[in-house]
C-alpha cells in the first residue's frame, strides 16, 4: 500500500461522511437554476458540532482558562482588560485569544447564561458585569467556525461559472481523488459578493459559483481538528478567514547550536543571505528537476512529534533533532488551527523540510549606504507542495527597525465584467480597493505581523502570499535577523522521498569502509570519486542554480486570463496569478486593449511595489495620487528591465 493511499484511507475513516440522502439533496440544490442561491446552511448538510468546556478564573492578575482536568488553555493578563469588565468584553477577549468567532462562545456563571446570542441576528444581549474574583464557565463550539469539505472528482467538463464568466480549472493541480478539500463560503469581493466553492492549491486559489458545475462531488466533512493546548499569547491575525497565527516561545538552545554551525560553514551565497541549514544543498533529482528532501515526523494523538531515521533523519541529524523537532513541537497547536487547507495531524506521519537562514543588513555608514532590506511577495516551495510554513525567529538584532511580515490572501479580489457584463469595473479603483483592505471591511484577506526575538509564526502557504516589509539597520555595524523555517508538505499529495531513504546507501557504504580502518577523509574521497556522495563544491553549484531560479519573480497582482468570457464580452478575474511572465504576448496585448479606461489597473499593479517608508505596507501605494503611482510603476519597470538584462 502506498503512502498516498494510506492517507486517503485514514481521511475516509475519520471524516464525517454524508449520507445518501444528504448527497441527493446537495446534488439537487446544485442543479437548480437562478441567480439567487439559498443560504449555505440550506444547501449543505449540517456539520456536527463538538464543544470544549473551559473554566475561567477571574482575578486581579487577569483571566486563567483551564480544562476541567486542570490543564491551562490560555491566559489574558490584566493589562489587556478594562477596569469595568463585562461578559461581552470577556467573550471578545477570549474569542480574540482563541482566534475564533465570538458566536462560537457562550459564557455561564453556574446555571445562568451571562451572554446570549440571538439566532439569525447574531446579536449579543444580556451582557452582565463581572467581578474580579469569580469562577466562570466558557463553552466553545469547536467546529462552528469552519469545516472544510472532502470531495472527489467528477467527470464533467471542468468549466464552472463564476459570476457571469467561466473558470478554467486544471484538475492536475488538485490532490489525489477523494482527498480534495473545499470550503463553501459567501465571498465578499471588492465590488460584490458570491456564494462559491474555494479550493486552496499550490498554484492558485480556485473559486467558482456554489451552484455551478460538477467539477467536484462533496462526500463529507474533513475530520475534526485536534484540540491541543495553545501557548499563552497565541493570536490569530487578519480575522476569521485568515490562516495566520503567532505566539512567543523561548527556545534558547537553538541559537547556540545554529550559531556554532553558521560559524563552521560560513555559507553566504549572496550578500544578504547566510544559509545555516540550506535545503537547496539537500535535494534529490526527479524528472522535473531537483526537489527538497524532507524529514519524517510521526505525530502522536497528544501532539508530540517524533523524528524518524536517527542518523539518517537529515544531512545534519543533530540539528534536525535539537532544532527542527522542538520548533515543530511548539508549532503543532497552531498548525492544528489551519483550515485553508486543514492538515490531518494526529497519529499521522508528516513530511517537513528544514531550513535555517540569516538575513544580513549592512550597517549605516553614510546617508547613501544600503542599510535596509525589503522583501518581495512570494510563496514558499518551487516544485514541492508546501501547504503550511512555520517560522521561528531565534535572533533579531535590536538595531533592526521595521521588518513586519505582511500577508495577502491569494483568493480572487474581485470579478470584473466589461462590455455586455455588469460593468462593475468602474467601481474598482483606489478608494474601493483601500476600503476592501481595511480591517473593518476585510474583503481582501490581509494582515501584518510584528517580528521580534522569540516570535513563532504559522501560516497557510496555499492561502497567503507574504513578504518582509522594509527593515532598516540603525547602527554602523552589520545586523541580522535569524530564523528557522519548517515547510510542511501537503499529505494529500504523494510523499517525497524522505531523508532516511536518500541517505541509506551512503550510510551503509561509509560504515563498511570505516570498518576496514579507513580514515574519515579517505572514506569521503572514495564516496565522492564513486559518485555516492557529492563534493561541497558540487552541492553549492547546484544550490546556486536553484536559488537563482527560486528568486526569479513569478507572479504579481494583475488582471489575467484565468476566467474566460461567457458571451461576447471580455471577462477578467482579479487575483494572485503565478507564472505571469510565461503568458504569451497576444494575451497581454488583449488585456491592455480591453482595459483602456480601467483606472483600477494601476493601483492593483502597484500592490506589488515595495513600500518606501518603514512601517508601511499595502496601504502605502493606495494613499498616493495617480501621478505618484505612475512614477513608482515606471521606476519599478525600469528595475525589472535591468534584472532581465542581467539574466
Amino acid at each position: 500500500m502506498t503512502e498516498g493511499s494510506q492517507y486517503r484511507d485514514a481521511l475516509r475513516e475519520r471524516m464525517t461522511a454524508f449520507t445518501e440522502e444528504e448527497l441527493a439533496k446537495l446534488q439537487e440544490a446544485q442543479d437548480e437554476d437562478g441567480d439567487s442561491p439559498s443560504s449555505l446552511s440550506k444547501v449543505l448538510p449540517q456539520a456536527p458540532t463538538r464543544y470544549q468546556v473551559t473554566s475561567l478564573a477571574v482575578s486581579d492578575e487577569g483571566v486563567l482558562a483551564t480544562t476541567l482536568a486542570g490543564t491551562e488553555i490560555f491566559q489574558i493578563p490584566k493589562s489587556r482588560m478594562p477596569e469595568s469588565l463585562t461578559a461581552a468584553t470577556l467573550i471578545e477577549l477570549a474569542a480574540d485569544t482563541l482566534g475564533v468567532a465570538q458566536t462560537s462562545l457562550t459564557l455561564w456563571e453556574g446555571k445562568c447564561a451571562l451572554v446570549l446570542w440571538i439566532t439569525g441576528a447574531q446579536e449579543l444581549v444580556g451582557a452582565a458585569g463581572i467581578g474580579w474574583s469569580c469562577i466562570l464557565t466558557l463553552r466553545e463550539a469547536l467546529d462552528e467556525d469552519l469545516r472544510p469539505i472532502v470531495c472527489r472528482r467528477n467527470q464533467a467538463d471542468p468549466e464552472p461559472m463564476l459570476g457571469e464568466g467561466m473558470v478554467q480549472i486544471n484538475l492536475a493541480d488538485f490532490p489525489q481523488d477523494g482527498c480534495i478539500q473545499t470550503i463553501a463560503e459567501q465571498r465578499r469581493y471588492v465590488t460584490g459578493e458570491e456564494h462559491c466553492w474555494l479550493i486552496y492549491t499550490k498554484q492558485q486559489v480556485v473559486s467558482y459559483h456554489l451552484r455551478s458545475g460538477d467539477v467536484l462531488q462533496a462526500i463529507g466533512y474533513f475530520p475534526p481538528a485536534p484540540v491541543w493546548k495553545l501557548p499563552s499569547g497565541t493570536r490569530r491575525w487578519g480575522g476569521r478567514r485568515s490562516d495566520v497565527w503567532s505566539t512567543h516561545c523561548d527556545l534558547p538552545q537553538i541559537q547556540k547550536l545554529l550559531d556554532q554551525h553558521a560559524a563552521l560553514t560560513n555559507d553566504r551565497p549572496i550578500p544578504r543571505y547566510q544559509m545555516i541549514v540550506d535545503p537547496n544543498q539537500f535535494v534529490t533529482e526527479t524528472p522535473t528537476g531537483p526537489v527538497w528532501i524532507p524529514c519524517d515526523f510521526d505525530i502522536s494523538a497528544d501532539g508530540s512529534p517524533k523524528l524518524l531515521g536517527g542518523p539518517l533523519s537529515h544531512a545534519e541529524p543533530h540539528l534536525a533533532q535539537d532544532v527542527a523537532l522542538p520548533v515543530l513541537k511548539a508549532a503543532l497547536p497552531l498548525l492544528a488551527k489551519l483550515r485553508r487547507p486543514q492538515l490531518l495531524l494526529q497519529e499521522r506521519r508528516l513530511q517537513v523540510v528544514f531550513k535555517a537562514q540569516r538575513i544580513i543588513v549592512p550597517g549605516r555608514r553614510s546617508d547613501g549606504s544600503d542599510s535596509e532590506y525589503v522583501g518581495l511577495w512570494h510563496v514558499d516551495g518551487h516544485r514541492e507542495h508546501v501547504a503550511a510554513v512555520v517560522l521561528y525567529y531565534y535572533n533579531v538584532d535590536e538595531e533592526l527597525k521595521g521588518g513586519d511580515m505582511e500577508f495577502c490572501g491569494r483568493e480572487p479580489m474581485d470579478i470584473l465584467g466589461i462590455g455586455d457584463c455588469s460593468n462593475n469595473f468602474e467601481e474598482f479603483g483606489r478608494h474601493s480597493l483601500r476600503a476592501a483592505l481595511r480591517e473593518e471591511e476585510r474583503r481582501v484577506t490581509n494582515c501584518r505581523v510584528p517580528i521580534c526575538k522569540g516570535t513563532l509564526l504559522v501560516f497557510s502557504n496555499y492561502q497567503m502570499a507574504h513578504r518582509v516589509l522594509r527593515m532598516v539597520n540603525t547602527s554602523a555595524r552589520e545586523a541580522s535577523r535569524d530564523f528557522v523555517a519548517l515547510f510542511v508538505l501537503d499529505p494529500a499529495f504523494p510523499p517525497l522521498r524522505p531523508a532516511a531513504s536518500v541517505l541509506a546507501n551512503s550510510f551503509l557504504m561509509r560504515r563498511a569502509l570505516q570498518s576496514r580502518g579507513l580514515s574519515f577523509s579517505n572514506v569521503t574521497n572514495i564516496q565522492e570519486f564513486s559518485g555516492d556522495r557529492q563534493s561541497p563544491v558540487a552541492l553549492k553549484l547546484r544550490r546556486n542554480a536553484m536559488l537563482k531560479e527560486q528568486l526569479r519573480p513569478t507572479g504579481e497582482f494583475c488582471g489575467g486570463a484565468q476566467v474566460v468570457t461567457a458571451g461576447n464580452g471580455c471577462y477578467t478575474m482579479i487575483g494572485w496569478l503565478h507564472h505571469l511572465l510565461e503568458r504569451d504576448e497576444e494575451t497581454l496585448e488583449q488585456m491592455e486593449e480591453n482595459l483602456p479606461t480601467w483606472k483600477g489597473t494601476k493601483y492593483l499593479k502597484a500592490l506589488n511595489l515595495p513600500p518606501k517608508n518603514e512601517g508601511r505596507g499595502l496601504s502605502e501605494v493606495l494613499s498616493l495620487n495617480n501621478s505618484e503611482v505612475e512614477q513608482r510603476l515606471r521606476e519599478w519597470d525600469e528595475q525589472a528591465e535591468v534584472f532581465q538584462d542581467e539574466e
